[in-house]
C-alpha cells in the first residue's frame, strides 16, 4: 500500500517480477530434488557405493525407498512454498521486521498448511491415502531445514539489495 499501484497496461512481471519468480521456481526445484535425493544417496554411500545414475535407479526400483524418496519430496516442496509465502509478504523488508499479526488470515493458512503436511504423513488413512511413509522427529527437522530455503534467500537477497540495507 506504500507503493504507487501498477499501471493497468504493466505486465505481472514487470519489475524484476519474471526474475523473482524464475528464481525461487528454480530454488524451489532446486531443494525438492534435492530431498528426494538425499536418502538413496545415503544409503549408496553406507553401502559402499558410488552415487552413480545407475546405482540410484536400481537402489530406486525398492518401492519402501522409493515412496520414502517421494514423501522427502513432497513434504519439501509443500513446506517451501509456505515459507516462501511469509517471505514474499513483503519483499523489501526481512521477515523478523515484518508485523505477522496485522495478517491473521496468513497465519492461518500457514499454520493449516504445515498441519496438513504434517497430517499426509503421520495419519495413518492418509498415509494409505497420499502412498506416503511416516517420517522421524530428526527427518522433520532436516526437511525443515531444507524448505526454509527460499526464507534465507529471502533474508539474503533483503541484506544485499533491499531497502533496508540502504539505511
Amino acid at each position: 500500500m506504500r507503493q504507487p499501484p501498477r499501471k493497468a497496461e504493466e505486465s505481472l512481471f514487470a519489475r524484476g517480477g519474471l526474475v523473482c519468480t524464475c528464481f525461487y521456481g528454480a530454488l524451489i526445484a532446486a531443494v525438492s530434488l534435492t530431498a528426494f535425493l538425499m536418502l538413496p544417496c545415503a544409503l549408496l554411500r553406507v553401502n559402499g557405493l558410488a552415487v552413480t545414475p545407475g546405482n540410484l535407479s536400481e537402489l530406486l526400483r525398492n518401492t519402501s525407498v522409493l515412496a520414502r524418496a517421494q514423501t522427502y519430496a513432497f513434504t519439501v516442496l509443500g513446506m517451501s512454498q509456505l515459507f516462501h509465502a511469509v517471505g514474499m509478504r513483503d519483499t523489501q523488508k526481512s521477515v523478523f521486521r515484518m508485523n505477522h499479526l496485522e495478517n491473521r488470515l496468513m497465519l492461518l493458512a500457514c499454520g493449516l498448511g504445515f498441519l496438513l503436511q504434517f497430517a499426509v504423513t503421520e495419519v495413518p488413512i492418509l498415509i494409505q491415502a497420499f502412498g506416503t511413509s511416516p517420517l522421524s522427529g530428526r527427518e522433520w527437522m532436516r526437511l525443515s531445514f531444507l524448505s526454509a530455503a527460499p526464507l534465507f534467500a529471502h533474508e539474503v537477497i533483503v541484506l544485499c539489495f533491499g531497502k533496508e540495507s540502504r539505511r
